[in-house]
């Protein structure tokens, strides 16, 4: 990256011309007089004990005291994570201010659902949701859709993929990685409706992709409400995948092992591939008092219909039966699966 990129990227997180070049000039120097980094970057020679006391100030630059004063700059590893932090800290307080914001002006909580207008923001929002996803992404939508996603999807290797196509040809290299499940719809492109699904936090549907002329007057529905998200990871199975032909199934014995996923049939379509019994971590709340349950032990049996999935765990010579959110028949709701083995 040239230097220039450098002081412009700089001023971007908060610093002035001058400060970005005498930090810049400091991290090619080294430990320096102020006279010296006056000479090496053009800072006028007015200006720079007020900028290099600002550096400081800011974190950036060490003051080593003593005949004559020198300025050390701070590792850019620690200067960048404590801005990173600083970041994280103030978006998630504006985003605590913005819905207590919204909540005193209307009365209510966000709304669950939104309107995306737009075919680059639904795509924008589709590429949020597989970058924060933690455990498991869900993707029903025709090729040339995700074609589109291929980055993301590639870059994503810590995160199971579920994924429903209408592919027609060979199989690319990168829907054959280890973490995916390739499913081929048999249905026509233009009949696909879109659904993809982050965890349990995000949800976005959509029906048929626009021609360009079109793309502005797109629209799709964006979803942050577990309730609401889970209910569509209960259709993308029920209508979607259970309707589908397997085309590529999961690498099971490769998979980085411990293994959390949060949908109970994304669980029992594992456990499908990688054969029982296997040894997990469920936790979750009792059925009957609400309270909350962890359950260590061997999955040895599931039950899978439109209408009901959960597995049943085994330890200390009990039988449990886990179901998913929402669960009211079972032992235990589950929340969190982990599978060990």
């Amino acid at each position: 990256m040239r230097e220039e990129d450098i002081i412009e990227k700089l001023q971007k997180l908060g610093l002035t011309k001058y400060e970005s070049l005498a930090y810049v000039t400091l991290l090619k120097l080294g430990p320096s007089k102020a006279t010296d980094i006056t000479r090496e970057s053009g800072i006028p020679h007015t200006r720079v004990y007020d900028v290099l006391s600002s550096l400081h100030r800011k974190g950036f630059v060490d003051v080593m005291h003593g005949s004559p004063r020198l300025y050390r700059p701070v590792n850019p590893e620690v200067v960048l994570e404590k801005i990173k932090e600083d970041f994280i800290e103030d978006i998630n307080n504006l985003k605590s201010a913005f819905i207590e914001l919204y909540r005193e002006a209307h009365g209510q909580e966000l709304p669950e659902i939104w309107t995306i207008q737009g075919f680059d923001n639904t795509l924008e929002r589709v590429e949020h949701i597989i970058r924060n996803a933690r455990h498991e992404v869900l993707i029903n939508t025709p090729f040339e859709f995700l074609k589109l996603l291929k980055n993301e999807i590639r870059a994503k290797k810590d995160v199971l993929f579920v994924i429903i196509t209408n592919i027609e040809d060979e199989i690319p290299d990168w829907l054959k990685a280890d973490n995916i499940i390739l499913s081929k719809t048999s249905g026509a492109p233009w009949l696909m409706a879109s659904w993809i699904i982050g965890d349990s936090d995000y949800a976005i549907f959509f029906g048929t992709i626009p021609k360009d002329k079109r793309r502005e007057k797109f629209y799709s529905f964006w979803a942050k409400s577990r309730k609401v998200v889970f209910q569509y990871m209960h259709w993308f199975y029920t209508i979607y995948f259970d309707n589908s032909e397997l085309v590529k199934p999961v690498n099971y014995a490769a998979l980085q092992k411990p293994l959390t996923l949060v949908n109970i049939r994304t669980v029992i379509t594992l456990l499908k591939m990688a054969g029982m019994p296997r040894k997990a971590e469920i936790s979750g709340k009792w059925v009957d008092t609400r309270e909350p349950v962890t359950l260590t032990g061997e999955i040895v049996d599931y039950e899978y219909t439109p209408l009901v999935a959960n597995v049943t765990i085994k330890l200390n010579g009990e039988e449990w039966k886990v179901g998913g959110i929402g669960s009211y028949v079972e032992d235990v709701e589950g929340e969190r699966f982990i599978l060990l083995d």
